[in-house]
């Protein structure tokens, strides 16, 4: 679909944000550090360099510790703004500063791949801000070739990049190795062992797995279903999309694999969870785990940061849900993430283009991947904790964009995203069976797809 065409179904947040309409801002956490600024390598323009992104404390951390150092080389100033990642928070920093010219660099997560039939009403605001050229395209920036194609064609449209993808996390089970020492348990290979593992935890009055919904998370419920739909479609699909076959209809919804997926995250949610799992904040489980309250944490690698910070000591080891009875069908979920753009409107362009080669530039980069943990999308030879922990399943795992080629956010209800995911949860706490849950989902694919 042409760019010309597709104006003609902009929203109006997008047709505010080309004709200059300014809102109003939003209450959130602004930071500017203040270190003495170098005498060399001093800028013309002296900022200040707005940078805004969601939060996650790990990578808040390393990218306020990264703007101080480029103040301190530049002789420049830079202001971080922080806010929850849900809509009345980040997404509404995000419209503000398109609409406003607010920022100048802004944390993105990657939109590609683009709906095959794109319409006003089944692309993101992130994807309708790629496609009519709010993003300075970064083709041209001398760390581009420094980078994985793979991980940069995730912020990318027809051969344009549009953002520095920072790297991929993956979503699993961290488990505490003294826990299952003590009871002569292994990380567990297959759907049967990981049953058994959890069995053998709850005979000693050991919560297996702890997770937290609550808090704008209720979309974290696709760390149960993501995996057990992946490893059991995995015979029938080989290297193909999961989320694509589900998309297109070659998968639908209420076939068999899929109604067996639901019934295994029901039974994951109701017999292995802590009770509590739909009340407890996201931010608090990285915390809860390291204290030991549970054997097993159900997150993504992001988080490992904040359980080695709440316990330095402990030792973590990984595996990935196990959702089938075949080993080999069973792999991470892997994701690019936190995704740096530059707004077209913005008041320090140069600057930021500066910013984002010195973020690019190998020592700060290692930085980078040291504080987050995140599995490196530039070239080159990284260490972390993270990588450590993890061993061969850092940095493998079947993608799956987080903005899932089912879910269309002005389309049929149940394909909206924050329906889709309040309804599973309904179905996790029983409100709904699972075969209801799926003729729920198919009637909305049906409705797409006419």
């Amino acid at each position: 679909m042409e760019v010309k065409k597709f104006r003609k179904t902009l929203s109006p947040i997008l047709l505010a944000a080309l004709s200059g309409v300014v809102l109003a801002g939003c209450g959130t956490t602004t930071q500017a550090t203040s270190n003495p600024p170098a005498q060399s390598n001093v800028s013309s323009d002296k900022g200040p360099l707005k940078i805004i992104m969601w939060v996650n404390p790990p990578a808040v951390a390393a990218v306020q510790k990264i703007d101080s150092e480029f103040e301190h080389k530049y002789g420049v100033k830079v202001q971080l703004q922080t806010t929850a990642n849900d809509t009345a928070g980040y997404q509404t920093l995000q419209q503000t500063a398109v609409q406003a010219g607010t920022a100048d660099i802004m944390a993105i997560q990657p939109f590609d791949p683009m709906p095959q039939k794109m319409t006003s009403n089944n692309l993101t605001n992130v994807q309708q801000w790629a496609i009519n050229h709010i993003f300075m395209q970064l083709n041209h920036e001398p760390w581009v070739s420094s980078f994985k194609a793979s991980d940069l064609n995730a912020a990318a449209y027809k051969g344009k990049y549009y953002g520095l993808v920072t790297g991929v996390y993956q979503t699993g089970l961290f488990y505490n190795k003294a826990i299952f020492a003590k009871y002569h348990l292994q990380a567990p290979a297959t759907y049967s062992e990981f049953l058994n593992v959890c069995n053998v935890l709850k005979s000693h009055g050991v919560t297996p797995v702890w997770t937290g919904l609550a808090g704008g998370a209720t979309g974290y419920v696709q760390f149960m279903m993501y995996p057990f739909m992946q490893d059991l479609l995995a015979p029938s699909l080989g290297s193909a999309s999961a989320s694509q076959a589900l998309a297109s209809g070659k998968v639908k919804w209420t076939d068999p694999k899929m109604i067996e997926t639901f019934k295994r995250e029901q039974s994951f949610a109701a017999n292995d969870l802590e009770s509590n799992y739909a009340g407890e904040n996201w931010q608090q489980m990285p915390g809860e785990f390291a204290a030991g309250k549970a054997a097993m944490l159900l997150d993504g690698s992001w988080d490992l940061a904040s359980v080695l910070q709440a316990n330095p000591k402990m030792q973590i080891g990984y595996f990935p849900i196990p959702g089938s009875n075949t080993a080999s069908n069973n792999q991470s979920v892997a994701n690019p993430d936190l995704t740096w753009v530059v707004l077209n409107n913005s008041k320090h362009k140069s600057l930021a283009e500066k910013w984002l080669a010195f973020f690019a530039s190998k020592n700060i980069y290692n930085q980078y991947v040291q504080m987050t943990g995140i599995s490196p999308s530039e070239n080159g030879n990284f260490t972390s904790k993270t990588a450590a922990i993890m061993g061969t399943w850092f940095g493998t795992g079947r993608v799956i964009n987080q903005t899932s080629d089912w879910l269309i956010p002005s389309g049929p209800y149940y394909l909206q995203p924050n329906n889709f995911w309040s309804e599973q949860l309904k179905m996790l706490q029983g409100g709904i069976t699972p075969a209801k849950l799926a003729q729920e989902y198919q009637q909305s694919q049906n409705q797409a797809s006419k």
